[in-house]
């Protein structure tokens, strides 16, 4: 049977699926693209921005097309059903219980430790499909990255709604990682907010197996908006947790999430964000243009900044984020990484790409080695495209 998936959306949705997937492998079946006519097309929807909830609608009415059978899950789905005709909804629960046995087609496989979300931030539909705050007990996880291990699995991608929230008991993510990290694994985190790094937390990024490479759930570099969001941090915040990591770790690369176009965004507050994005050495930028969201507080705030002005606003910013991703590459030019070889580039026959532990995409000619761990120096950074060598 042929059988193909599509997900939009956070990487517990692309968990969720790749527990689909492998569920499938297991039992024959062969995955396909959607344009090959599969028996059975999966369609992983998000609802996080208006835009998202459109590509999901458009994605299954292409699986009607191209599909014998549709089965729809993620949060689009979950809060708005009636747009979706299918009597067959996937509950994320049946995929992979609390003490589900980690399996993944990643080079990076995910690691649950959190599900759901407590905030409400006054922009955000999620918590009203992904539920309350669950944390997975520390024994279950420590129980499934032992699992990924035995599979030689070299770096695992801490994951969850909001990984800031976890506490077992008396245990908070910080306590978590500095047991995770007695384990002989690289570790990576999911997106944070800034005022979930204390002094303390930063810290951590002393050991070398804590990945230097940070996603900050930042959204705007103005206070005034921060507040509006219902955010609980300050543009401080981030400045000195930026200070105080690059003290720790000079190599770390700082990515964040940006919106645009809130309501009553004013040019001030927008130049508030860019300056953020230059004094806090955000090199990596995942930009939004505020999207109105059912159920949300934002939905009722009046001072509606007009489309034209978050268009602008949101090309400003990623001619900023090609600029600032432009000056932390060249840093690096020279530089060798033990990268993760993740597959086959774009480039062409006998090209690899991988990451390296900053976070920066790295393509190098194939050298007898396709898996694991290999020393790549980064020799060459070309109309936007990093260039590496195997190191001799």
């Amino acid at each position: 049977m042929k059988v193909s998936f599509d997900t939009l959306g956070c990487k517990i949705n692309q968990f969720y699926t790749n527990c689909l997937e492998q569920k499938h492998i297991k039992e024959g079946d062969k995955v396909v693209s959607l344009d090959r006519n599969p028996d059975i097309a999966y369609i992983n929807t998000c609802a996080v921005t208006a835009r998202a909830g459109a590509e999901s609608r458009k994605l299954y009415r292409k699986a009607k097309r191209n599909a014998n059978e549709v089965r729809i899950l993620g949060c689009q789905a979950k809060l708005f059903p009636k747009e979706f005709e299918e009597k067959t909804f996937i509950d994320e629960n049946t995929l992979a219980d609390k003490e589900y046995t980690p399996i993944s087609s990643r080079v990076r496989p995910y690691l649950p430790i959190q599900f759901g979300c407590n905030n409400f931030c006054a922009y955000c539909i999620v918590p009203y499909a992904r539920g309350k705050n669950y944390s997975l007990p520390e024994n279950v996880i420590i129980k499934n990255l032992e699992k990924l291990m035995e599979k030689d699995y070299k770096e695992v991608v801490l994951t969850g709604i909001h990984i800031g929230n976890y506490r077992y008991k008396n245990l908070g993510l910080k306590d978590l990682i500095k047991k995770l990290l007695c384990f002989d694994i690289r570790i990576r985190l999911t997106s944070l907010m800034p005022d979930s790094l204390d002094a303390e937390f930063i810290k951590l990024f002393e050991n070398e197996n804590l990945m230097p490479h940070l996603h900050l759930s930042q959204q705007s570099g103005s206070d005034k908006i921060l507040k509006r969001m219902r955010r609980k941090y300050t543009r401080e915040t981030t400045l000195t947790v930026s200070k105080k990591l690059k003290k720790i770790r000079k190599d770390i690369r700082i990515a964040g999430d940006f919106i645009v176009g809130f309501p009553s965004e004013t040019e001030k507050d927008f130049k508030d964000t860019e300056d953020l994005i230059k004094e806090a050495n955000f090199s990596h930028l995942h930009i939004f243009r505020f999207s109105e969201r059912p159920y949300t507080l934002a939905n009722l705030y009046l001072n509606e900044v007009q489309d034209s002005l978050r268009k602008k606003r949101s090309y400003s910013l990623k001619k900023l984020g090609k600029l600032q991703r432009s000056k932390f590459i060249e840093k690096y030019i020279g530089k060798t990484f033990d990268v993760i070889i993740e597959g086959n580039s774009d480039l062409g026959n006998k090209w690899l790409t991988g990451i390296t532990p900053n976070y920066i995409k790295v393509h190098f000619p194939e050298n007898g080695n396709k898996n694991g761990l290999v020393p790549i120096k980064i020799s060459e950074f070309k109309k936007g495209i990093v260039y590496g060598k195997t190191k001799e």
